[in-house]
């Protein structure tokens, strides 16, 4: 009887990267290269350059005051929109950078995962505010502009019942903590294709959020820019808004999507 195949040394260290990004998955939150190990019964080291590998390829993601992993923006990317996968990814960053340039914008972009809410990139402007954001963490959906176009992206009752039915957090004194008046608000953000804040999630902040389309209308991911209320008479939620409706629809445009 012939014997199986040895696994070449390739394969297993494909397996073991799958193993990897399949335990720090399961975690929902970060976790470290020793815990891994442990599940994984592997030697520290070796998940380590495991790891090291799958953050170099934004698989992963290390927090610098950690030292500990999340899932990366690649991996959420695929997770999130298998069918239309990460193509959207490279553009989008492109027009972040650009934002972040020409306009001294924060710029993110967020998808609905599992039920919840997480960034995929964030792009810091050269402004007095930086808004630190890590790729893979999570985000409010009922006080950000991006949080309300995904949640604008599905039906009054799929919304609700995201949002749950209890009080929501009142992250700032402007939040709308009512769950009813955040999906009564939707209504506007569909017709008019995009949504703003104004200081609900983060005090003397504004923020823009816009959608990103695949080729049957379907919101991919959320577009949205953040900036400090009183930096320049001429930065307004108004002036900013096409700007970032744009840019959304530049993105949807070059993966083959609807912009409307």
């Amino acid at each position: 009887m012939p014997r199986p195949a040895k696994a070449s040394a390739g394969s297993q260290s494909l397996e073991r990267g799958l193993d990897v990004l399949e335990v720090v998955e399961a975690e929902g939150a970060e976790i470290g290269v020793r815990e891994i190990a442990r599940r994984l019964a592997l030697s520290p080291t070796i998940v380590q350059r495991m790891v090291t590998s799958l953050a170099k390829r934004g698989y992963v993601d290390r927090d610098a005051g950690t030292a500990r992993y999340r899932l990366g923006y690649r991996a959420l990317a695929l997770g999130a929109h298998s069918g239309a996968g990460s193509d959207y990814i490279v553009s989008a960053r492109r027009e972040l950078e650009r934002l972040a340039r020409d306009h001294s914008l924060n710029g993110f972009v967020a998808v609905l995962h599992g039920g919840r809410a997480v960034y995929l990139l964030a792009v810091q402007a050269e402004a007095p505010l930086a808004i630190k954001v890590a790729p893979g963490s999570e985000m409010p959906l009922h006080s950000t502009a991006a949080g309300k176009v995904l949640l604008a992206a599905q039906s009054d009752a799929e919304a609700r019942n995201l949002l749950g039915s209890g009080k929501l957090a009142a992250i700032t004194p402007h939040t709308v903590t009512d769950p009813a008046a955040v999906v009564a608000g939707l209504a506007k953000v569909r017709k008019q294709g995009f949504a703003t804040v104004s200081e609900e999630n983060i005090r003397g902040v504004l923020s823009v959020g816009a959608p990103i389309r695949d080729r049957e209308g379907k919101v991919l991911a959320a577009l949205s820019v953040a900036f400090p209320k009183y930096l320049d008479s001429a930065v307004t939620l108004q002036s900013i808004t096409p700007l970032v409706v744009a840019a959304a629809q530049r993105i949807s445009r070059a993966v083959g999507g609807s912009t409307s």
